[in-house]
């Protein structure tokens, strides 16, 4: 890599934190940051993949072809719904808009990624998750996976109706929040209506009591951690949560199993969630690939958008490093 490198940041318009405290470390550190939002794509990003024989491929950004040295994935987020398009064709185009945007973007695999497209969809299996993290020494919920009601009524008798249910994808896409559906503990009434599980399986997960819980922003082997007081955060302290976040240290057998856990899913960045138990004990959640940690960094001032742009420059240095290695 020689002169100014060059980092591109895929982003959603509406997302102002996280990016531009990035783009700014990047910036600090000497290189160009070029933000793509891709809601914007296909209505007003004019972005165009170039195929041909004897030519190498190219990816066309405003007609001119796009480089870059590195890429943050951190948000690649279904088009902009034109109102004027027929109900009937939204579904449709929002599916070929996505695929035809992820598959452009394979035309940047040469460059170093933070992380890779198909690295960062597969990892985000959240039974493969709890599989690795079970097989690298993590402590993980009793889980069941399921739309048969029989099973959730055993499950529920089987931990004394201290179970949890959520589901594993957001209900809708919206940066504003609120479509998703909390974790919430199941109570008899809901146990005695159990019919539409059928329609929609969920995950099912004996409640774990909690001393604190954490989310983690890791990023390439560092950890960036934030605690929540387990009184004041709920089932669900996305929805519930009153505290304020606090720093914490991990112990250091606990750092090292996650970054087993992290290699094994190729992944490089995450924000991970974890309970520790009144007893000590560090409970696995879940790793969301594109989690946030904008709060972290807001309230505790844990440098991840720093660490991130370091990191990012670091593997633009090497860029035959591959994506997905085991760190």
């Amino acid at each position: 890599m020689t002169g100014q490198p060059c980092v591109l940041l895929l982003s959603h318009s509406e997302e102002p934190f996280c990016t531009e405290r990035v783009a700014g470390a990047l910036v600090d550190r000497g290189a160009r940051a070029l933000r793509i939002d891709t809601d914007l794509f296909p209505g007003s990003l004019d972005l165009r993949a170039e195929l041909a024989p004897g030519s190498s491929p190219c990816l066309m950004l405003g007609g001119e072809a796009l480089v870059v040295d590195a890429v943050w994935l951190w948000r690649l987020w279904p088009a902009r719904q034109d109102e004027q398009l027929a109900a009937a064709h939204r579904e449709a185009a929002l599916r070929e808009s996505m695929t035809t945007l992820r598959g452009m973007l394979d035309l940047l695999a040469d460059a170093a990624w933070i992380d890779a497209l198909d690295v960062n969809r597969a990892a985000d299996n959240k039974t493969r998750q709890l599989r690795l993290a079970r097989e690298v020494g993590l402590a993980i919920p009793p889980t069941l996976i399921t739309a048969d009601a029989s099973a959730v009524r055993r499950f529920f008798a089987a931990h004394d109706g201290r179970v949890v249910a959520k589901l594993q994808t957001p209900l809708g896409y919206s940066m504003a929040g609120g479509r998703g559906l909390p974790t919430r503990l199941l109570g008899v009434a809901d146990i005695e209506a159990l019919a539409g599980l059928r329609h929609c399986p969920m995950v099912f997960q004996r409640y774990v009591d909690k001393a604190c819980e954490l989310r983690i922003a890791w990023v390439d082997g560092v950890a960036l951690v934030g605690a929540l007081d387990g009184a004041e955060c709920g089932v669900d302290w996305r929805y519930e949560g009153t505290g304020r976040w606090l720093p914490h240290t991990l112990p250091e057998v606990i750092h090292r199993r996650l970054a087993a856990l992290m290699a094994r899913l190729g992944l490089r960045q995450g924000a991970i969630d974890l309970i520790v138990t009144p007893d000590g004990e560090y409970v696995f959640l879940e790793v969301n690939p594109n989690g946030e940690w904008g709060m972290l960094e807001q309230e505790l001032g844990l440098p991840i958008s720093a660490t991130l742009a370091e990191a990012l420059l670091r593997l633009a240095r090497h860029p035959r490093r591959g994506e997905g290695e085991a760190i």
